[in-house]
């Protein structure tokens, strides 16, 4: 049963608050109040009164599940050399690997957070963002990705993106992946099994939660090129023939925000992130040029996460923290990883969140 009205309660107020916190050019004096029989929210300032009519997304529906292996997008097992390098791209991520996401200390994720706040990451790590009316579906804010295999700053991005809803939740399955060869072979995380070799769209994901949801949506198109991006009208297309209600919807809302202007393109609860929220390909943006990462495997990758000592790894952790701050957030910093990790707090009055 699909239902596009606004719940009552908690939900609504974080509405009002998002709405509001966008409206920076309003008095101090000003204030909302929500109709929920007519999805508009009213704000007086000033003596006038300004009326934004908002669309709510409350579904009830099951989420995607993809299958855990492609016969026509079968694992390279080939030692590919780096410039060329598929090795081990669609590959499940074995239980030590998954390990490393899924279980990663609070104390790393504390120390990058001081970090980020004190400026002693050497990466470009923020995130400029929008407030938006939550996405709920079965009863809990969603975290939607739209990206492409092809695309470098998708594949460096998925990295903190995993170890954020990890704190939120757990991935019973990852895979290895790539960005295309010809933008930059990045090893990277895949939510699922992807179609490497022809145009199309990748839907769902391996995560549970009892706080959020994910819905997964990746655009595909031959790695062997370089970054190729489907248009959204396509991508659309593709999802309607699901008829799965959430991502039918989850499209639309992409679509409806106005904000899309390329991968990746993520929505953490109550904030879009129109864009990657850091640019981690070394230890410094000095070297961001060469992108060693380039020149990293996956194995590599993990290592410097499960010890994160230099630069790369904890700029990675900063990332994540920002995205858990906008979740935090959202979810009024319930969780408990909201207080385990203090730097959250204040990495979301740092984000204006």
């Amino acid at each position: 049963m699909k239902k596009n009205d606004w719940t009552h309660g908690a939900t609504n107020k974080l509405l009002i608050v998002a709405i509001v916190v966008g409206l920076v050019a309003i008095a101090v004096s000003s204030y909302a109040i929500l109709n929920p029989s007519t999805n508009t929210i009213i704000v007086y300032r000033n003596s006038t009164t300004t009326v934004f009519v908002v669309k709510g997304y409350n579904i009830t529906s099951g989420l995607l599940e993809p299958p855990t292996s492609l016969s026509d997008a079968p694992v390279i097992t080939q030692n590919q050399s780096f410039g060329n390098r598929l090795t081990g791209i669609n590959a499940p991520f074995n239980a030590s690997e998954l390990n490393i996401i899924n279980n990663a200390s609070n104390s790393y994720f504390e120390k990058a957070g001081e970090m980020f706040l004190n400026g002693t990451i050497n990466n470009t790590v923020g995130a400029s963002t929008k407030a938006l009316p939550l996405f709920i579906v079965n009863g809990k804010p969603t975290v939607i990705y739209l990206g492409s295999i092809t695309c470098i700053f998708c594949g460096e991005n998925r990295w903190p993106m995993a170890m954020a809803l990890s704190r939120f939740g757990s991935f019973s399955y990852l895979f290895k992946g790539y960005s295309s060869i010809g933008d930059g072979d990045m090893p990277t995380i895949y939510w699922a099994p992807a179609h490497y070799n022809i145009s199309s769209t990748v839907l769902g994901d391996f995560y549970s939660s009892n706080y959020i949801n994910l819905i997964a949506i990746e655009d595909a198109n031959p790695i062997s090129g370089g970054f190729n991006l489907n248009p959204l009208s396509t991508m659309q297309q593709r999802i309607n023939q699901t008829n799965n209600v959430a991502y039918i919807d989850a499209m639309n809302y992409i679509i409806s925000t106005n904000g899309f202007s390329g991968t990746p393109f993520t929505v953490w609860g109550a904030y879009e992130v129109g864009g990657a929220d850091a640019v981690i390909f070394a230890n410094n943006t000095s070297k961001q040029g060469t992108a060693p990462l380039q020149h990293m495997t996956h194995a590599d990758v993990l290592n410097q996460l499960a010890n994160p000592t230099d630069q790369f790894a904890l700029s990675e952790y900063a990332a994540a923290d920002l995205y858990i701050a906008m979740v935090c957030k959202t979810l009024n910093n319930t969780p408990s990883v909201c207080t385990a990790i203090p730097s959250i707090v204040k990495i979301e009055a740092k984000l204006g969140l």
